[in-house]
């Protein structure tokens, strides 16, 4: 039915321009593509091999249920079954054979039931299935003999026990307890959520803590865990189109606000179907202009780890990439963000020298004069806008700015081996 297109026929891009770029060039190669459909049956020929599938489509009305009728068998056929045994068949074995095929594809065409108008059988030999990522049998029976809680997904507690406490869990299959909920603070407690590495690395940190006698005298132990680096997957798509999604896992979302209405994008779309050349790419921002996801799709490979820097960095950091391309100086995003000036930004450093940057200047007074102000606007829940931004920059101090710009400096000075395109002062050598 209707309401269950978004499970059965999910979503894979989070994008319907990627989505209809990548059915054109399945179309091209002459992939028929059937949509809003679900597989009801799987056919099998007499030896028992693949013969069909057949589909039911949502996208149009159940029918009142008929009897079973023969497809294909009209009057004419069945005439001409009856006079099967009247004409002449043959001689010896031949005749036999021939009349045992002609009985085997009677048999056939009369066990064959006719199809309702909402049911497609499509002929095949060879079926591939993906679907939504579960827990398979085994799994599920190795969860349940060992009387492991399962709601859906494996319970865990913050240390990622489950109520075996010998038997720790992380990752796509895991959910944290529902009795964590009041503690989440909005961030989902389902794993599959969060960067599998990351969680890798808090898995084995809690079951080092169990010899560690120290470890639960921090007075903690109700916290949940906080996950920061982002999630992301990828692959190569019809026609060797490179495809990198990677998003952050703990989007800004306000109370009585939607995901859709939080977002701003900038979107730079030169890859041509055609010829499969060009480059896509799309930014999402929150609503004070932190990058919440990247996309990026093209024939060319690029960096991983540079798409990965941009996701959590604020607008600013793009050189007012923003403004710029939405009036139509920078015609090409990809090419502006791989010149010289962009480099430092894709730095293993720099997400190192943002946080000591942050919390050097959080300690300023005139940052702690504007959080104040900044805390006292998000009370009714509405958050902080990008007006209400412009207007707090006004307030910094100018010895902030000065700081910051000489740790800038700095910052490239110490990386001057990686970093030779940008231009130090000479007096900053002093």
């Amino acid at each position: 039915m209707a309401e269950d297109l978004p499970y059965i026929y999910p979503e894979a891009f989070e994008d319907e321009s990627i989505e209809e770029k990548i059915q054109s060039v399945l179309l091209q190669k002459g992939v028929t593509i059937i949509k809003h459909a679900k597989l009801t049956e799987i056919e099998e020929d007499e030896d028992e091999g693949l013969e069909s599938v057949v589909f039911k489509r949502l996208d149009m009305p159940d029918e009142v249920e008929d009897e079973d009728e023969v497809e294909g068998v009209d009057e004419k056929s069945e005439q001409n079954g009856s006079n099967m045994g009247s004409g002449v068949a043959g001689t010896g074995d031949e005749g036999s054979e021939l009349d045992e095929d002609r009985e085997h594809e009677a048999d056939y065409m009369k066990q064959k039931k006719k199809r309702k108008k909402n049911e497609l059988e499509v002929e095949c030999k060879v079926l591939i299935t993906a679907g939504h990522r579960d827990v398979d049998q085994d799994v599920f029976l190795a969860i349940h003999n060992n009387g492991l809680v399962y709601n859906g997904r494996l319970i865990v507690d913050k240390s990622f026990q489950t109520t075996d406490p010998s038997i720790f869990a992380a990752g796509s299959l895991t959910e944290f307890s529902g009795r964590y909920m009041a503690l989440s603070q909005g961030r989902p407690l389902r794993l599959d959520r969060y960067n599998g590495r990351e969680m890798g690395s808090r898995l084995a940190r809690s079951v080092f803590d169990i010899y560690d006698s120290q470890a639960h005298q921090d007075g903690m132990e109700e916290e949940l865990p906080a996950f920061t680096l982002p999630q992301g997957q990828g692959g190569v798509l019809p026609g060797g189109i490179l495809y990198y999604h990677i998003k952050t896992t703990n989007p800004l979302l306000h109370e009585g606000e939607s995901a859709e209405q939080e977002v701003k994008s900038l979107t730079c779309d030169n890859l041509d179907i055609t010829t499969q050349q060009g480059h896509f790419i799309k930014f999402t921002f929150n609503r004070i202009g932190l990058i919440d996801s990247v996309t990026y799709m093209g024939s060319e490979e690029v960096v991983l780890q540079s798409l990965w820097s941009f996701v959590g960095l604020h607008e600013n950091y793009l050189n007012s990439l923003t403004a710029r391309y939405e009036q139509g100086i920078i015609p090409n995003a990809v090419e502006f963000l791989s010149e010289n000036w962009a480099i430092a930004l894709y730095h293993e450093w720099f997400g190192d020298f943002c946080l000591r940057m942050r919390q050097r200047a959080q300690g300023m007074a005139d940052i702690q004069a504007i959080l104040e102000k900044a805390f006292e606007s998000t009370k009714n829940g509405e958050g902080i806008s990008r007006d209400q931004l412009k207007e707090f920059r006004k307030l910094v101090d100018p010895s902030t700015v000065r700081m910051i710009q000489d740790e800038t400096l700095e910052f490239v000075k110490t990386n001057m081996n990686h970093l030779p395109m940008y231009y130090i002062p000479q007096k900053e050598f002093a």
